[in-house]
């Protein structure tokens, strides 16, 4: 085996999670910062804020998925609306990748930067028990021994983390892969987190599927901890993860990979092109115009306008009206005619609420010339509203707002 090199953490970082000074993560997806960052959703999270959301989860058996979106996510989503809507269903979503990272920050978001999921494993295996209880890992999917390997090697650690167990399942899909049994042994282990490693697709198809029947509350794919804990594949040193070499340094641990990072290279350029290029030659947004919310029930449909600019304090009013329509359940409709500067901010919100609404169920009942760009860039495809409201007996949802 290799061993792997420890990789340091900020120091900001280690202080907080040894104290458990950590930031609470909220539990309302219309409350999480969360931007939308080429399409996807990317909240504005550092490793303290993920490790406090998984301890939290863990001690109050509080279902906790989160994903760690990479160039390859980024790819996937843009192709795949089963992939992108898998993004939407997970309660975290990190920006693990470098360039997504970068893609963040031109955007305008307050990102600090890359958060790893393999960074934030090693976080919480560093620090010292929360309330003298660690936290009972298993291991489940990786290549031939590693699941093992990861598990007893975690047995030999102190820390925050303890093995709970571990099974690898071989090769087959995801169906032969969610039997009674299977399902049965993991939740046997009575674990707090599942690490899932079977390949980044499958791997959160699985996950999607079964996620409502597993007992352990945190539950994620992280392909990369497997390899890392079991020792057989060596992380990238530090400096070489801070250069954004670090698809470099695993192709050489994994040739492999080669071929993924290629045809990634070539989705990331498209992206680049005609996602993340269009929105910064349209430069960064600016409030200036006031902004309303409003809010109207017609015909079994709730339909919001939105006008004027949301960026930054502004879109406080759209959580509430965002918050207030997803109780009323689908369809939803926006009404973006005189919608005028957005930040990614908004963009996110509209993405959680699409989250918080069967596929298809939000819906365009009118959109500018300005808008509809957006929307496109940025891959949201809604429908079109079969009706538009009269707003005759209009709510303010923006005046509303604290008391909503």
């Amino acid at each position: 085996m290799t061993a792997s090199p420890e990789k340091e953490l900020p120091t900001r970082t280690k202080d907080a999670v040894a104290s458990g000074a950590v930031e609470a993560f909220p539990r309302d997806d219309f409350d999480r910062n969360v931007w939308c960052v080429l399409g996807v959703p990317i909240d504005m999270a550092d490793i303290e804020v993920a490790v406090g959301a998984i301890d939290a989860a863990a001690r109050e058996r509080r279902p906790l998925s989160f994903v760690t979106p990479n160039v390859n996510w980024l790819v996937r989503a843009a192709n795949d609306k089963g992939a992108r809507r898998q993004m939407l269903n997970a309660d975290l979503s990190l920006a693990d990748g470098a360039p997504l990272a970068l893609a963040a920050r031109l955007l305008g978001a307050p990102l600090k930067g890359r958060v790893a999921g393999s960074d934030v494993f090693e976080a919480l295996r560093r620090r010292p028990p929360f309330s003298n209880r660690r936290l009972r890992v298993f291991f489940f999917g990786g290549r031939d021994g590693a699941a093992q390997a990861a598990h007893d090697a975690l047995g030999r650690s102190g820390g925050g983390l303890a093995p709970a167990g571990w099974l690898n399942p071989g090769f087959g899909d995801v169906a032969s892969m969610s039997t009674d049994e299977t399902i049965g042994a993991i939740n046997d282990a009575d674990a707090d987190f599942v690490v899932v490693a079977l390949g980044a697709a499958k791997g959160q198809a699985w996950i999607d599927a079964n996620h409502a029947r597993l007992t352990a509350p945190v539950i994620a794919h992280l392909g990369a901890v497997v390899d890392f804990t079991a020792g057989t594949i060596a992380r990238a040193p530090h400096w070489v993860a801070a250069s954004g070499l670090e698809w470099a340094w695993r192709i050489g641990q994994e040739p492999a990979l080669w071929r993924r990072y290629f045809l990634d290279a070539i989705g990331l350029a498209r992206i680049g092109m005609f996602r993340l290029l269009p929105q910064i030659l349209a430069g960064r947004s600016r409030a200036a115009a006031a902004s309303t919310v409003k809010l109207e029930r017609l015909g079994g449909r709730t339909f919001i306008r939105l006008s004027g600019d949301f960026v930054g304090a502004s879109i406080q009013p759209v959580r509430a009206a965002f918050r207030k329509a997803a109780s009323y359940g689908a369809p939803v409709a926006l009404d973006l005619g005189e919608l005028g500067s957005v930040d990614g901010a908004f963009l996110g919100l509209v993405l959680m609420l699409e989250k918080s609404l069967p596929e298809d169920a939000l819906e365009i009942a009118a959109a500018s010339q300005r808008a509809r760009k957006l929307l496109a860039v940025n891959g949201m495809k809604y429908p079109a509203a079969p009706m538009a409201p009269s707003f005759s007996g209009e709510e303010d949802a923006g005046a509303q707002a604290a008391a909503i």
